[in-house]
């Protein structure tokens, strides 16, 4: 017998994919007792399909393998229960590819449903984070109309403040409602970023006697347009000076960013 020629007659690929005959298939494992160079033959391509196999797949978690093992013993507690002749080649071949596919599908499986969950949460999350934007921006806009509202009532006073010095860039503008609430409202327009222990005071000035309307941030124009400061009774100019953090009870006059009279 010439025993290259069998095994490249494809026969051993076959057998190990259980694609032979009863007669083939007895024919193999006799002859695999007899000449090793076959039982080797079959072993490398065994060994191919499962690298093949296994190759690209992601590990199970170590309850997979408990489950594929318990499965594996109750079939083969199954097989002996029936009292069949069992061949042992066979079936451990059998075996041994049944739980190699059974790890792949359990682990494609999971793969699937993992994708498919994570798809599904981060559509939810999508749109709760839309459903917010939407909500937010519905909010911004009636606090927009209410502010407009405001700057179109009879007695509303404008004071554009322009930069000094220290910022000639610079600009504010201040909405004073002169005829019923005396309320000052701020509109930040450009102001540069002061350091994280300065803030911004806002003074109303009569008579060259400067008056506090209250300190405010600049991350403050990000929330609101206008933004509502102390109100006050009588003004002939704003200015805004950089204090420290807090506040103080008189301006820095060599700390103006901006001023502007009525």
């Amino acid at each position: 017998m010439n025993v290259k020629e069998y095994i490249s007659s494809g026969i051993v690929e076959s057998y190990v994919l259980g694609l032979v005959s009863d007669s083939d298939r007895q024919e193999f494992e006799k002859l695999c007792m007899q000449y090793h160079e076959i039982v080797l033959a079959r072993k490398a391509f065994e060994k191919s399909l499962e690298e093949k196999l296994l190759k690209d797949a992601t590990m199970p978690p170590p309850h997979v393998k408990e489950l594929v093992t318990e499965r594996l013993k109750n079939f083969s507690a199954g097989v002996k229960a029936s009292g069949e002749p069992v061949n042992v080649v066979r079936n451990l071949n059998y075996l041994k590819w049944i739980a190699a596919a059974s790890i792949i599908l359990l682990v494609v499986s999971a793969i699937w449903a993992l994708g498919t969950y994570n798809r599904n949460r981060d559509l939810a999350a999508t749109n709760n984070d839309l459903q917010n934007q939407l909500q937010q921006s519905t909010i911004h806009l009636n606090e927009l109309r209410q502010e407009m509202n405001v700057l179109q009532g009879p007695g509303m006073k404008m004071a554009a403040l322009k930069g000094t010095a220290h910022a000639p860039g610079a600009l504010a503008t201040v909405y004073w409602d002169t005829a019923k609430t005396k309320n000052v409202y701020l509109l930040i327009n450009n102001m540069p970023v002061p350091s994280s222990d300065k803030q911004y005071q806002l003074w109303a000035i009569l008579n060259g006697i400067p008056v506090n309307l209250g300190i405010f941030d600049m991350d403050t124009r990000q929330q609101r347009l206008l933004v509502k400061m102390q109100n006050v009774q009588k003004a002939q100019a704003f200015a805004i000076t950089l204090e420290r953090k807090g506040g103080s009870d008189k301006p820095t006059m060599d700390s103006m960013y901006v001023m502007g009279s009525l």
